[in-house]
């Protein structure tokens, strides 16, 4: 059964999905963190876990959303952090509100090379071949997680 993306999850794409990141106009430190973040695995199910414990304190509710004016990678981060709630769970789970806004861009961005390599040039600058070969590696794995792909996990 399908359901759709938890509001907590939904929370963290919206403050991630800014105009400027959803048109590229990133500024040039937001690109490398994108391209330069390391993942993994171990961080990937943590945000699974996280999203499990959210939806269970019912922090996957309405009024956790950041906004969606954000520029910067940097202010993402500023507004994560100023959801002491929501970060109290990611960090409980060893996340940084860095890995809270970066980690579904990297996911997401290798995601789109994978399925569409045509795409890989237009998104070269902020995802890396690291990144891409990972999304790769564990493609079976990253679609039975909820958090990123909207389903129910079952």
């Amino acid at each position: 059964m399908r359901r759709p993306i938890l509001v907590l999850a939904a929370a963290v794409v919206a403050a991630l999905s800014g105009p400027a990141a959803a048109r590229g106009d990133l500024d040039p430190a937001s690109i490398q963190a994108l391209r330069n973040y390391p993942l993994s695995m171990d961080k990937v199910k943590a945000m699974q876990d996280a999203m499990d414990e959210a939806k269970k304190t019912h922090m996957d509710r309405p009024g956790q959303r950041p906004g969606t004016d954000a520029k910067s990678i940097a202010e993402m981060e500023a507004r994560m952090n100023a959801m002491p709630q929501a970060m109290a769970i990611f960090r409980k789970h060893g996340l940084t509100a860095h890995d809270v806004v970066v980690m579904p861009f990297a996911l997401m961005d290798a995601g789109v090379v994978v399925s569409y390599p045509q795409a890989a040039a237009k998104l070269s600058d902020r995802v890396s071949p690291a990144q891409i070969a990972f999304y790769k590696q564990h493609q079976a794995e990253l679609k039975k997680m909820h958090w990123l792909f909207g389903n129910s996990g079952d």
